[in-house]
């Protein structure tokens, strides 16, 4: 396999057209330095201030949040992958939670700082960072500053992006990932440098080692690169960048095919392609499910906007890709293109994923909903009064959506990828009180959470401490806010002689979550 990886790239190397000389000199990043250095010397000093506070805002607005307890995917991921050794960790895949390339940047990070939440969530939180500073050069590329400016801002508080730059999943490198994608392929088009070709199949690659649906945002990205070379350059520099972009992607499917061997070696490639997370629906399973996902997707990707917002920015976020201007053709291939893949995909694979997959459309959706409010503002006829408008919308947005995210706890409440809201005060009340021979039970989604925090606490996984259980106490874990009951655990524990069990006493209540402590009734 190593051989037909190093037989790939250099043929790749070669189908790119690199200069002769080109790999005795390094990649330089001066052209990126100077841009950005251009980028920020052709600014106002207002402009400057409100990009500081924009990424200040986003900073800190992702750090407070970063202290949420653990959630049962995330959870899930570090106890049963990126706590593993490496190797286990690079090839066990028991299903699509393990977003590989994310598990390694957790496996390191752990290494090097522990394995709090804070280390655990470090790879999420710098691709959300990246993800707000990567929304402003999409803008860019687009439009002026100002615009690029709000675009930015509503990318640093909106709800969901925050939500997932501080959960330790692989869904913040897979929209960044995106991004990245667009850049580099737009420019690509004009520069045609192999460089940014090979960025292109190296970035491919990574997003999906960190996660299958990495094929939504790729399936939208070359589409549209490929239809923007044909629109602006006509059929010859269309070919050229076709050409780059099948060698592209065919380098990207042999470096992730590498990147995935000790998971094929390991599991057999079904693991990969019918495991029952991604088996297909039928008739009215398929229609139930794909109903489902629509709700999700609005539920998820709205999550903790108010509908009024809601409705305003769909609206201009709709002016922002039909707006007239030099660039409506190819504002509007943008969006229909990845509408009409998105669409494909989730009813061709008959198995809607969960709404948050499609969570790298919404910074796309910044960068539209900022150029629509441009197009709206215009209206106030001189430059500098729609400049001075625009700076006045960012900075509300910054503010008042922030705000409104704290005080109305939208990102601590979501119940995304499973929660245990007080999982680190029923972990102390729990090694406080367990007792040899006691068993914990709860239902999905609290284990992980729960045992996240049991071990990190210095006690053992609850599998570990039921495997040693007698006829000791039942602490019976009761999580509502998943529609949880005594009765639908209780349930759920079918193997537990509940009718010899009767309760201790009164619940433990950690709000929402109750702790019931049952007995065996020959033990009154």
């Amino acid at each position: 396999m190593l051989e037909v990886g190093l037989a790939a790239i250099a043929a790749a190397i070669v189908a790119f057209g690199f200069p002769r000389g080109a790999w005795s000199r390094r990649p330089s990043f001066r052209p990126v330095i100077a841009l950005a250095g251009a980028e920020w010397a052709g600014a106002t000093r207002t402009e400057r201030a409100i990009g500081i506070v924009v990424i200040a805002a986003a900073f800190f607005l992702r750090l407070y949040h970063i202290r949420q307890p653990m959630r049962h995917d995330e959870a899930y991921t570090f106890l049963g992958y990126a706590a593993l050794p490496l190797a286990d960790a690079l090839s066990v895949y028991r299903d699509p939670n393990n977003h590989l390339f994310h598990t390694l940047l957790v496996w390191l990070s752990t290494r090097l700082l522990g394995t709090s939440p804070q280390a655990i969530r470090l790879p999420a939180f710098g691709a959300g960072m990246l993800t707000v500073l990567m929304v402003y050069v999409l803008a860019r590329r687009f439009a002026d500053r100002s615009t690029g400016l709000l675009a930015m801002a509503l990318a640093a508080v909106w709800p969901e992006l925050v939500l997932y730059s501080t959960n330790a999943r692989g869904h913040a490198i897979v929209t960044l990932a995106f991004l990245v994608l667009l850049v580099v392929g737009d420019e690509g088009i004009e520069r045609g440098s192999p460089w940014l070709w090979l960025l292109f199949a190296i970035v491919l690659a990574l997003g999906m080692y960190t996660a299958p649906t990495m094929l939504y945002p790729a399936g939208a990205a070359m589409p549209w690169i490929l239809t923007e070379a044909w629109r602006r350059h006509g059929a010859e520099r269309g070919r050229a960048v076709l050409r780059r972009l099948v060698v592209a992607s065919a380098l990207a499917a042999v470096l992730t095919a590498m990147l995935m061997l000790p998971v094929v070696v390991r599991n057999g490639l079904a693991a990969l392609v019918s495991n029952r997370q991604v088996a297909a629906l039928w008739g009215a399973q398929l229609i139930a499910a794909l109903r489902e996902f629509a709700a999700d997707f609005v539920a998820s990707n709205a999550l903790g906007i108010p509908l009024a917002a809601l409705v305003v920015m769909t609206l201009l976020g709709l002016a922002g890709v039909i707006a007239p201007g030099a660039d409506r053709s190819r504002r509007i291939a943008l969006a229909v293109i990845t509408l009409l893949w998105s669409t494909v995909l989730v009813v061709g694979v008959r198995r809607p994923p969960p709404g948050r997959v499609l969570q790298f459309a919404v910074p796309l959706a910044c960068v539209y909903i900022a150029m629509g409010a441009s197009v709206v503002l215009v209206r106030l006829g001189r430059p500098r009064e729609q400049r001075l408008a625009m700076h006045v919308l960012t900075c509300a947005v910054v503010l008042l959506l922030a705000a409104h995210t704290l005080t109305s706890r939208a990102v601590f409440r979501a119940p995304e990828s499973g929660t245990l809201v007080d999982a680190p005060q029923i972990a102390d009340y729990l090694l406080a009180n367990l007792r040899p021979g006691d068993r914990i039970a709860f239902q999905t989604p609290s284990g992980p959470s729960l045992d996240y925090y049991l071990v990190r606490k210095g006690g053992r996984q609850a599998a570990q401490i039921n495997a040693d259980s007698g006829r000791g106490r039942v602490f019976v874990v009761v999580n509502p806010r998943h529609l949880q009951t005594l009765a639908t655990v209780q349930r759920f524990h079918r193997d537990l002689p509940w009718k010899e069990l009767v309760l201790a006493g009164p619940p433990v209540d950690f709000v929402p979550e109750s702790v019931f402590v049952f007995r065996y009734l020959s033990d009154h």
